[in-house]
């Protein structure tokens, strides 16, 4: 890696961790003068009030080697805008104008990437997302796994969230089909959450990857949750949301599963 590389990821991983995502106007201040430059002005607090607002907290927190050195550890690595890997046209719904006009819809700074994969080739090749309810019965995670080994069997990268419930079904009945799956997590990757999901991880960053845009060291939160969402959204081509499978696991009949709209899947209770 040349010494201008070296630069850019360090920029890139400082200032993933100085703001917490989606963090719009720093982004506007990344896309604008670029990371190294960006990363400079917010080190020396020489920026706007609303990118203050996002980075002051934060911004004499200077672990990005430590970051990256840390990521390395765990087999990961920092995945960035500039990098061949990096989804564009996945997260190209981003640079839409309704998407503009909400600021809580903005593209990762960087992705923090945990199994071999190439990232683009996996999320890009087509994926279907299967999210759902923690508290659910065996009847719900019964039709979330047989819906990832469905997915998976037929050449479609499974991704959710790796939580209790239809999350981890769907994750496993990729697997089960010895197909890819994809976790993207609301903590940093060192962080295994659910602890109960150690092994699903370790098996998931086999076969597909797991990955997560918060640093290292970044404790799950509620916020980040929803903050994550967008992402599971923006890295698919098919959703199945949560309320089908919940339906299913609160022991609903099989009629209530949902319909397609579009390309998402969604119940109305009917």
């Amino acid at each position: 890696m040349s010494p201008g590389e070296r630069e850019l990821r360090t920029a890139r991983a400082y200032l993933n961790r100085v703001a917490e995502p989606p963090a719009p106007a720093l982004w506007e201040l990344v896309a604008e003068i670029g990371p190294v430059r960006a990363a400079r002005q917010v080190a020396a607090g020489r920026v706007s009030g609303a990118v203050a607002a996002e980075t002051g907290p934060r911004r004499d927190d200077h672990r990005a080697e430590d970051d990256l050195a840390a990521a390395a550890a765990l087999g990961a690595r920092l995945v960035a805008p500039e990098d061949d890997e990096w989804p564009e046209w996945s997260l190209a719904c981003f640079a839409t104008p309704v998407a503009r006009a909400d600021e809580r819809l903005r593209p990762p700074l960087a992705l923090w990437v945990r199994g071999e994969a190439r990232l683009d080739s996996v999320v890009e090749h087509g994926a279907a997302a299967v999210v759902g309810a923690r508290a659910a019965t065996g009847y719900g995670e019964h039709v979330a796994a047989e819906l990832g080994f469905g997915l998976a069997e037929r050449g479609l990268v499974v991704i959710s969230g790796a939580a209790f419930g239809i999350d981890g079904a769907a994750h496993r009945g990729a697997l089960a089909a010895e197909g890819i799956t994809v976790a993207v997590q609301a903590c940093g990757l060192d962080r295994v959450y659910p602890a109960g999901h150690a092994g699903l991880l370790d098996r998931i960053a086999g076969r597909g990857m797991v990955i997560s845009e918060y640093a290292p060291g970044t404790r799950p939160a509620k916020h980040r949750f929803l903050i994550r969402n967008r992402l599971i959204a923006a890295l698919t081509r098919a959703r199945w949301w949560s309320r089908p499978v919940a339906a299913a696991a609160r022991g609903a009949p099989p009629r209530r599963r949902g319909r397609w709209v579009g390309s998402s899947w969604r119940s109305r209770g009917r």
